[in-house]
C-alpha cells in the first residue's frame, strides 16, 4: 500500500525485503556473466579512474564523467601501475596507452576482479536507493515489484558489474525522478537535497543525463506553479527557490568530483588527447558550440566536463557519420527508421516483463494514487521520453539496448504499478498473474549464460539475434577467454596465425601471447593479391551478404572451414585469396600510420590508400585520407578527385554532414589556387 503522507517506509521487513532483492541482482547477475571478459571500453575507463584516485588528474578518457571511474579506480590493487604521463594524440593513441597499461603492466584478471566488486556495490547502491524512494512515493508492492523486474532483466545484470555508464545512468535519473516526485507533492527541504544529490550523481555518471534531467525539470516546471491559488506569488517564488537550490547543489556535486577543479591537471594543464578549441570546432550546431564555449570561458562548469561534452555533442547528438542501419533485419539509409529504438527494446527484455510492463500501463488507470505517486510517475515518465526523444533524434543506435537503459528503468517502474495493483485487489488470487509473469521471466533466463547477448524470441533468441541487429547489444568484446582457450589448445599447436576481423582489445590479445596478426602490419606491404592461411575470426553478421561493403559471405568464406562459434563469434580456418581483406587492412594501418605513429610519407600513404580506393570507392575514411596527403603534397586537382570519388559513388550512402564538410573543403582548395597545402587537411569524422 501507498505509505499516508508524512509516514516514513522505516519497516524493517520491507528494508529487507528490497534488499533481499538487490542481493538476487547480484547473484544473478554473477551467473550471467561470470564467463565474461572486459568489455573494449572497460579498461580505458579503469586506468583513467587509478589515474584520477592517485594523481588528481583528470585528462584520461574525459569524455565520459568520473563517477563510475572514481568507483572502479578506488578498488584497484595498491599495486597497480600507472605509465608517467606523456603527450596525448587523438582518441586512437591514448586508447592504446592505457590498454598496454593494462594488459602488459598490471594482471588484468585481478583489476577485472577488483572492479566487479566495486560495481557491484555502486549499482547495488543506486539500486536500493531507488527502492527506499519508490516506497516512499509509491508503496512498498510496487518498489518491490519495480525491483524484481530489474533484478531479473538480463541487460540490467549484463551491466551491474561492468565499468560502463549507462546503468549508473539510468539508476541515478530514476533516483531523482521519484525525489522530484516527493518534492513536487510537498516542497519539503528534505527532497530538495535528495534531488539535488541525485542530480548530481546522474550528471557525473553520463552526459546524455541532460536529456532525462530536461524531461524531470519539465515536470517541476509545471508543478512549480501548480498551487498558486492556494499559496499565492509567495508560494511559486518559494517553490522556484527550492528548485533553484537543488539545481545549484546538482552542480557542486558535479564540481566535488572535480575536485572542485577547473582544470584537468593539479598544475592548471589540460593535456587532453585534443585541445578543447579544436573539438568544438568539429560539432555543427552553432547553439551547441557556442554554448559549451561560453561554459569554459567562464569557468561554469569543469574543463575536463566539457570537452566531455562535445564528444557527446559531436558523436553522440550529431551523430558517427554511419549512414547505413541494420533494423530488424533489413538495412536503411540516412536517419535509422523512427522505430529502431522500440525494436531494440523490443528484442531485448524478456516477453514476460514486457507484457508486465504493459499490464502496468493498464493499472494505472485503476490504482488511486496519491499526489507524490502521481508527480513521481510523471518525474519517471517524463524523464524517459526526453531521454528516448534524444536518442531518436541523435541516430546512434550502433550502442545498442545499453543506450536506452533508462528507458528500461521506466518499464520496471510501470511493471510495479501491475504487482501494486494485484496486491491491492481482493481477492488475493490476483496476486498470481503478477508473480507468475515475473517467476516465467527468471525461469526463461537465467539459465542464460551471457546475459549481454540475450535476445527474446521474437529474434530467435541469442542465437539468431544477429539476423536482425548488428549493434553493441550483441556483444562488446567479452568472448576473449574462449578465444584464448581455443589458440591455446588448437592455434597454436599449428603454428598458424590468427585474424581478427571484429572489435575487440587488441592489446589483450598480444599481451596474453596470442598469434594474432594484421593483415597489413607495414605500409611497405605488397601482398596485393591479399593471399592469408590460417585462422580468421569473424562477427556472426559476416554469415549475412552485405552489398554496400562488398561482402558476401560465399566469397569471403571461399577456402575456408569454421571450427568454432562463440556466441556471436565465429572462427574459421583455411587458405584465403581475398584482395579486399587486404584492402581494409591497409586502410586500417594507414589510419594507425597516419594518427598513431605520426608518419609523415605522404606519397606513401597516398599510393597506398589508392590501392584502398580502387577496391573500396565508398569508403569515406580512406577518400578523407586520400585527398589530405594530396593536400599535404600540394595536389589540388588528385585531392579533389580523391575527395569526389567517395562523394560520387553510388555503393553506400553518405552522411550528409560528412557530404557539407568535404564539399567546403573541395571549395577551399579550387579558391586556394597554388597554395593548396595552406588549406590544410580536414578532419576525418570517422576517428571519433
Amino acid at each position: 500500500m501507498t505509505p499516508p503522507s508524512g509516514t516514513r517506509p522505516a519497516c524493517l521487513p520491507g528494508v529487507l525485503l528490497l534488499l533481499g532483492l538487490v542481493v538476487l541482482a547480484v547473484l544473478r547477475s554473477h551467473h550471467g556473466t561470470r564467463l565474461d571478459s572486459f568489455t573494449v571500453d572497460e579498461p580505458w575507463h579503469i586506468v583513467a579512474g587509478v589515474s584520477y584516485v592517485r594523481t588528481g588528474d583528470y585528462r584520461l578518457n574525459p569524455e565520459h564523467p568520473p563517477l563510475v571511474k572514481l568507483a572502479a579506480g578506488a578498488a584497484m590493487p595498491a599495486g597497480f601501475v600507472l605509465r608517467p604521463p606523456a603527450p596525448l594524440h587523438e582518441k586512437l593513441q591514448e586508447r592504446d596507452m592505457v590498454e598496454e597499461t593494462m594488459f602488459y603492466d598490471n594482471d588484468a584478471a585481478r583489476a577485472q576482479q577488483r572492479a566487479r566488486v566495486a560495481m557491484w556495490l555502486l549499482n547495488g547502491s543506486l539500486l536500493l536507493a531507488l527502492g527506499l524512494v519508490l516506497w516512499r512515493a509509491l508503496g512498498l508492492a510496487w518498489a518491490a515489484g519495480a525491483l524484481a523486474f530489474l533484478a531479473i532483466e538480463p541487460t540490467v545484470a549484463a551491466h551491474l558489474p561492468v565499468v560502463m555508464t549507462d546503468l549508473p545512468l539510468a539508476l541515478t535519473l530514476a533516483i531523482a525522478a521519484a525525489c522530484a516526485g516527493l518534492l513536487a507533492a510537498g516542497w519539503r527541504w528534505r527532497w530538495v537535497a535528495g534531488l539535488g544529490v541525485a542530480l548530481g550523481l546522474a550528471l557525473s555518471a553520463k552526459h546524455s543525463a541532460l536529456a532525462g534531467i530536461g524531461g524531470i525539470l519539465a515536470v517541476l516546471g509545471v508543478a512549480v506553479p501548480w498551487g498558486w491559488r492556494s499559496e499565492g506569488l509567495r508560494g511559486v517564488v518559494l517553490r522556484l527557490a527550492k528548485l533553484a537550490v537543488a539545481l545549484l547543489l546538482a552542480i557542486v556535486v558535479l564540481w566535488a568530483l572535480y575536485g572542485f577543479r577547473f582544470h584537468a591537471g593539479t598544475n592548471g594543464s589540460d593535456g587532453f588527447n585534443r585541445e578543447l578549441p579544436d573539438k568544438l570546432a568539429e560539432i555543427q550546431s552553432d547553439h551547441w558550440r557556442e554554448g559549451i564555449a561560453f561554459a569554459d570561458r567562464w569557468q561554469l562548469l569543469p574543463r575536463s566536463y566539457l570537452w566531455g561534452l562535445a564528444d557527446t555533442v559531436r558523436t553522440g547528438v550529431e551523430g558517427r557519420s554511419i549512414s547505413e542501419h541494420f533494423v530488424w533485419g533489413r538495412m536503411y539509409e540516412g536517419h535509422p527508421p523512427w522505430f529502431s529504438w522500440p525494436a531494440i527494446i523490443a528484442a531485448k527484455v524478456p516477453l514476460a516483463l514486457l507484457l508486465l510492463s504493459v499490464l502496468g500501463a493498464f493499472a494505472l488507470w485503476r490504482l488511486p494514487l496519491a499526489p507524490a505517486a502521481r508527480w513521481t510517475l510523471w518525474a519517471v515518465l517524463g524523464s524517459s521520453a526526453f531521454h528516448l526523444v534524444a536518442l531518436v533524434g541523435s541516430g546512434a543506435i550502433w550502442g545498442g539496448v545499453r543506450h536506452a537503459m533508462p528507458v528500461l528503468v521506466a518499464m520496471a517502474v510501470l511493471a510495479g504499478a501491475a504487482v501494486q495493483y494485484a496486491w491491492q485487489r481482493r481477492p488475493r488470487a490476483w496476486r498470481v498473474p503478477a508473480v507468475a509473469l515475473l517467476a516465467v521471466a527468471l525461469a526463461m533466463t537465467v539459465r542464460e549464460p551471457r546475459v549481454w547477448e540475450y535476445h527474446n524470441e521474437l529474434v530467435g533468441g541469442s542465437g539468431g539475434a544477429y539476423r536482425y541487429f548488428d549493434n553493441e547489444g550483441l556483444d562488446l568484446g567479452q568472448r576473449f577467454a574462449e578465444i584464448r582457450e581455443f589458440h591455446d589448445r588448437v592455434i597454436r599447436p599449428s603454428g598458424q596465425p590468427m585474424y581478427l576481423n571484429l572489435w575487440m582489445i587488441e592489446e589483450q590479445m598480444r599481451a596474453a601471447g596470442l598469434n594474432n596478426r594484421r593483415r597489413v602490419e607495414d605500409l611497405r606491404d605488397d601482398n596485393v593479391q591479399g593471399v592469408y592461411e590460417g585462422y580468421f575470426v569473424h562477427s556472426r553478421s559476416h554469415r549475412l551478404p552485405w552489398p554496400s561493403r562488398d561482402w558476401d559471405p560465399a566469397e569471403g568464406f571461399a577456402g575456408l572451414h569454421r571450427v568454432a562459434s562463440f556466441g556471436n563469434t565465429d572462427i574459421w580456418q583455411g587458405r584465403q585469396l581475398m584482395p579486399r581483406a587486404r584492402a581494409h587492412g591497409m586502410q586500417s594501418k594507414a589510419i594507425d600510420y597516419i594518427y598513431k605513429e605520426r608518419g609523415e610519407d605522404w606519397r606513401l600513404v597516398a599510393l597506398r590508400l589508392e590501392e584502398v580506393v580502387a577496391l573500396f570507392p565508398q569508403s569515406v575514411a580512406s577518400g578523407i585520407e586520400l585527398g589530405n596527403a594530396y593536400v599535404r603534397l600540394g595536389d589540388g586537382p588528385d585531392a579533389i578527385r580523391a575527395y569526389r570519388r567517395f562523394l560520387d559513388q553510388d555503393k553506400a550512402p553518405v552522411d550528409a554532414g560528412v557530404r557539407r564538410q568535404v564539399e567546403a573543403q573541395i571549395a577551399g582548395i579550387r579558391a586556394a589556387g597554388d597554395q593548396v597545402a595552406a588549406v590544410g587537411p580536414m578532419r576525418n569524422p570517422t576517428l571519433e
